[in-house]
């Protein structure tokens, strides 16, 4: 017996009885593909060791029939457990175990042995004559056919990555721990193709199997041609499992590899065709510890119920918003029964409390205390388990949103084959040096994000990293360093993708740009370094001398930014000539969860990503006023840089979105040509050709907000300008695209001046009257009424109101309700008590929200009920609707 198969003997033994252990339990717990997997790789090293009657029993238990008895299947493990332990004892031939009473057993369960070889064939057996291998029909129950597939999918990748450490280890391998760790993989991966009966993936894996226990023995050589036909067949196994879980045919041809398998040295030719695909390869996975077992502590779940599940979170804490609304409610109709409780205190006199009358008031008094409590307790008793089941909330929606997460390994490892390819393509030698594997971050920003580093890796490998004479000339070592690094910092995901190369020239980027036509000579003349190395990033450039498989064909760099962009991320590039090039990626850790700046506009609530925000400016600072100017007939913002002065183009938020026209007419514009009361500019980066930022015209700012973000469904997939939506509190709020935003706003015709100045329709103006004791409320009210073509007048009081009222006529009121003298109730009740006013609309403007205040307005008379702070376009709507109403 060669040594290391008493290394796997040793190993064996050390896990075998743990593996009945698990199996057992599984079995108690009716865990099928938990009981598969401990036994399948129980069965698979018996086979190995020619423990064949271990290995039926462990086969038959692995995938026991529906009706089989716990008793019988709980004492077939039993004999299993006391054939593995005598397995220990005497000699490691098994001879001690009683074979015949296993495969007995084996039989009786149900299934029928499978005849796997006891030492590895020199030649895998062919396909049996007229046999039809590509149809595969699984020998195991449909139900444990996913936990296989995974299992494959695992050993397949581990494979990959071991071959590329074994390649860098060098020649010295072939005798370390790199090639039994591989050995080992490959026959666990022949044992379960076979139980399973995918043929063609069994061929491969004992072809396999065979090269590198030759190269183990060493009559084999651990070279280049060793390790590229392995790497093939890792690419084959791929394939042939995508197939398998596709249900498809297996029409992957396996014939070539095994004969190259045979003698890697005479297939050179067969490799021909892989520089093309040099960039594409790809391997998965993370290095595993050789002699570790399988965690089992492992539930799989598709990707999709994780998202239907935070769904579900989402809408729990919909549902705890509706109901802290309702406690609000509650607790606001307690304090208005402690004020007509104290009210109608006030009306029984102290010194007539024998009068029935008085005494039947008094009654009335206590019941309504009575009433007044028992609210009071129930909203604060709701209130507190809102409280609670707020936390819990937050913590359990925190809980699925790390389901979402996974290591960043899986993306960084499947650029070793890329690099090891291409490198050889290129005929440059290149050590990759991977760093914060263990970062995590949300598995679709994984998936979106390989792409993106595929063109950044292909670039620093074609146009960074120096060809080996070079290097060694310019003092720097033969073989080049690539680096992946990923690092956390606070609430986002640095991903730096760097070489020691050349790096990047800036005079010979400006030369560049200029001859491409990107930017002028004069343009050029006036870019410092760091401004000339963000041309990279232009659409259709390039410095590659030639088109090439690799690069040169004017797409890469536009690419990567707009797909970085587009992940709520941003990339910045720093280089210095003869040390090297960086590129630094700063991503959100989640797609799911985004910082967004909340802002109204025309009435409505939309969401700006954090990311994309520089600041924001008052409209009615006098400061915002003198660094606008006009530019081509479109207003825009001085902004002066460290280096440079530029010009921020106003784009008008509300009309690029088509939420002006739900506005009022009059409600237009000031700042830059626009004479919309009050509101804001918010300057937000979005690259655009020639254009670094837009400066968005808003109504008004409404905080940070961390948010939920969910795609759009199919019907408004393709909806201009919106990348997703989110619930907050109670309604849906878009999440927009700034930069479609920005091109779709710069792309329409200014608004042409003679338009802002209009008053609105011809004809006599209507009169408003609005009654409001805060000073700077009521003149906001007049600046946005008068800004919309109506004649205002304004009262400090409701006493004053009414004294205009009397002496003049008017087409609507606005009133407040606190107000000293005569509150807005009151002054409504009055108003509609006079003849000429009985239909005349009253609007109510108030800060007081609760639902008992705005029933009392409405039994007073007013028409609208509008809470403070108002939003101008919907206040200036509801006076056009009930104007038009009234007219």
């Amino acid at each position: 017996m060669h040594d290391d198969d008493l290394d796997l003997f040793g190993l064996f033994l050390a896990l075998g009885q743990a593996r009945v252990d698990e199996a057992r339990a599984a079995l108690s717990a009716k865990d099928e593909p938990r009981l598969f997997g401990a036994l399948v790789p129980l069965a698979v090293d018996a086979a190995l060791l020619g423990a064949d009657g271990v290995a039926a029993l462990a086969r038959a238990l692995a995938a026991p029939p529906t009706d089989a008895s716990a008793d019988d299947l709980s004492r077939a493990l039993d004999a299993l457990a006391h054939a593995v332990a005598s397995l220990g004892h005497g000699d490691a031939s098994g001879a001690r175990t009683e074979e015949a009473r296993l495969v007995e057993l084996a039989v009786a369960i149900g299934h029928r042995a499978i005849e796997v070889p006891a030492q590895p064939s020199p030649k895998p057996a062919a396909a049996a004559p007229g046999a039809d291998d590509t149809l595969w029909i699984p020998s195991l129950p449909e139900e444990l056919v996913g936990a296989f597939l995974d299992e494959c999918q695992e050993r397949i990748e581990g494979l990959s990555s071991k071959l590329l450490e074994i390649e860098q280890e060098g020649v010295g391998a072939a005798g370390g721990e790199g090639i039994r760790a591989l050995f080992r993989d490959l026959h666990t991966l022949k044992g379960s193709s076979g139980f399973a009966g995918l043929a063609r993936l069994n061929r491969l894996a004992h072809a396999s199997e065979d090269l590198v226990a030759k190269v183990r023995d060493g009559t084999a050589a651990c070279d280049r041609p060793t390790i590229d036909v392995l790497l093939a067949t890792v690419d084959r196994f791929r394939a042939i499992v995508e197939r398998a879980a596709a249900r498809a045919p297996i029409d992957v041809e396996v014939d070539d590899l095994v004969a190259r398998l045979r003698d890697p040295r005479n297939a050179a030719a067969a490799q021909a065709g892989q520089v093309a695909q040099a960039g594409q390869a790809a391997q998965a996975g993370q290095k595993e510890a050789a002699h570790k077992p399988q965690a089992t502590a492992t539930l799989r779940v598709e990707f999709e119920r994780v998202d239907q599940l935070q769904n579900f979170v989402n809408e729990l804490v919909l549902a705890r918003g509706r109901l802290s609304r309702a406690a609000t409610s509650q607790l606001g109709l307690g304090r208005e029964l402690a004020r007509l409780r104290r009210q109608m205190n006030e009306l029984v006199p102290p010194d007539r409390r024998d009068d029935p009358a008085v005494r039947a008031l008094a009654a009335i008094v206590d019941e309504l205390g009575r009433a007044e409590r028992v609210v009071d307790e129930g909203g604060l008793e709701i209130e507190g388990s809102l409280g609670a089941l707020g936390a819990a909330l937050g913590q359990l929606r925190d809980r699925v949103m790390r389901l979402r997460m996974v290591p960043i390994a899986r993306l960084f490892t499947k650029h070793q084959r890329t690099v090891r390819e291409l490198g050889q393509a290129l005929g440059k030698r290149v050590r990759l040096e991977l760093r914060g594997q263990e970062t995590e971050l949300d598995k679709v920003l994984v998936e979106q994000l390989e792409d993106p580093l595929v063109h950044l890796v292909r670039n620093a490998l074609d146009h960074g990293l120096e060809a080996p004479a070079d290097r060694v000339a310019r003092g720097k070592p033969e073989v080049g360093t690539l680096s992946l690094v990923a690092r956390q910092q606070g609430g986002a995901i640095v991903v730096e993708v760097s070489d020691d190369g050349a790096g990047i020239d800036p005079a010979r980027i400006r030369s560049k740009a200029v001859e491409k036509g990107v930017i002028t000579a004069e343009e050029a003349a006036s870019l410092d370094d760091r401004a000339s190395l963000e041309l990279v990033f232009r659409a259709g450039f390039s410095t590659a001398a030639a088109v090439t498989d690799v690069s040169g064909r004017g797409v890469g760099m536009d690419v990567v930014r707009e797909a970085i962009g587009r992940l709520k991320g941003t990339i910045e590039i720093r280089s210095t000539v003869g040390v090297g090039t960086s590129f630094e990626l700063r991503l959100p850790l989640t797609l799911a969860v985004a910082q967004v700046l909340l802002v109204r506009v025309g009435g409505e609530e939309v969401a700006l990503p954090i990311d994309a925000v520089s600041r924001s400016l008052s409209r009615a600072d006098s400061t915002a006023q003198s660094l606008i100017e006009d530019v081509g007939g479109r207003p825009c913002l001085v902004e002066v840089l460290e280096d440079e002065t530029r010009r921020v183009p106003i784009v008008d938020l509300g009309a690029t979105l088509g939420l002006e026209e739900r506005a009022a007419d009059g409600a237009a514009r000031a700042v830059g040509g626009s004479a919309r009361p009050g509101g804001h500019l918010v300057i937000v980066e979005a690259p655009l050709p020639g254009i670094a930022a837009v400066a968005l015209e808003v109504d008004a700012l409404r905080g940070r907000h961390d948010v939920v973000v969910k795609p759009l469904g199919a019907l408004l997939t393709h909806a201009p300008c919106v990348a997703g939506a989110s619930l907050l509190g109670d309604r849906v709020v878009v999440l927009l695209d700034v930069a479609a935003v920005a091109r779709r706003g710069l792309e329409a015709a200014p608004p042409p001046r003679a338009a802002l100045s209009q008053q609105g329709p011809q004809g006599p103006r209507k009169r408003v009257l609005v009654a409001e004791d805060a000073d700077v409320v009521r003149e906001a009210l007049r600046h946005a009424l008068e800004g919309a073509g109506l004649e205002v007048v304004a009262a400090r009081d409701g006493a004053e109101a009414l004294d205009h009222a009397r002496s003049a006529r008017f087409d609507l009121i606005s009133t407040d309700v606190m107000m000293p003298r005569l509150d807005g109730y009151a002054l409504t009740r009055a108003l509609r008590a006079m003849p000429e006013y009985a239909r005349t609309p009253i609007v109510m403007v108030s800060s007081k929200d609760q639902r008992v205040d705005v029933l009392r307005g409405y039994d007073a008379g007013v028409d609208a009920y509008v809470t403070k702070p108002a939003d101008v376009h919907a206040l200036l709507r509801t006076i056009e609707e009930l104007l038009a109403r009234g007219s």
